[in-house]
């Protein structure tokens, strides 16, 4: 099932975040769930538990879900079903984000994956480390706008988010590049 198109400005919106960040697909594929664009680290530094340390210009790899790949999973209204959905792309992509962050001569210098992410429970079976989002400020700024996004894309729009608001607070995922390369490492 393909996701619904979105009203001119909303896809206006997308375009120009897309441009703007050059935001690539992980692979050339329709269903894939993740995209990603380079970044530099900005920020207090970051420690993260495999001994990783993040500074302010270090290259990291911000990462996105594709609404195509997330918008059809919402669409029957069900949260179980939605979420073994996810966890079934996430198996199936993860492997895959390894993989480029080994073999893609342009991801050679990115010493971390991140994203900011209402999402985050249950991550770590990816190998993520879940972090609070500081001041305070930015958690409510990212959390709104991500539960906008959220509101637009799922049927149950704002009721859902209503319903669930405690757990839907937007969080920092990290996971070092070698962490993730290492865990998705080929016997």
């Amino acid at each position: 099932m393909a996701a619904p198109l979105l009203p001119l400005h909303w896809r206006w919106i997308e375009a120009w975040f897309q441009r703007s960040l050059q935001v690539r697909t992980l692979e050339d594929d329709p269903a894939c769930l993740l995209a990603y664009n380079l970044a530099k680290h900005v920020g207090a530094d970051v420690r993260l538990q495999c001994g990783t340390v993040l500074r302010p210009g270090d290259a990291i790899l911000e990462l996105h879900f594709r609404r195509e790949a997330l918008a059809p999973l919402a669409q029957d209204g069900d949260p179980r079903r939605m979420g073994l959905a996810l966890l079934k792309l996430g198996d199936r992509d993860m492997p895959r984000l390894a993989r480029a962050l080994r073999d893609e001569p342009e991801l050679q210098l990115v010493k971390a994956a991140h994203a900011l992410t209402m999402f985050h429970r249950g991550i770590a079976r990816y190998g993520f480390e879940v972090h609070p989002i500081r001041p305070r400020h930015q958690e409510w700024w990212f959390t709104t706008w991500q539960r906008l996004l959220m509101a637009r894309d799922h049927p149950d729009g704002s009721k859902r988010i209503s319903e669930f608001k405690d757990r839907l607070i937007a969080r920092h995922i990290w996971v070092s590049r070698d962490a993730l390369i290492n865990r998705y490492r080929q016997p």
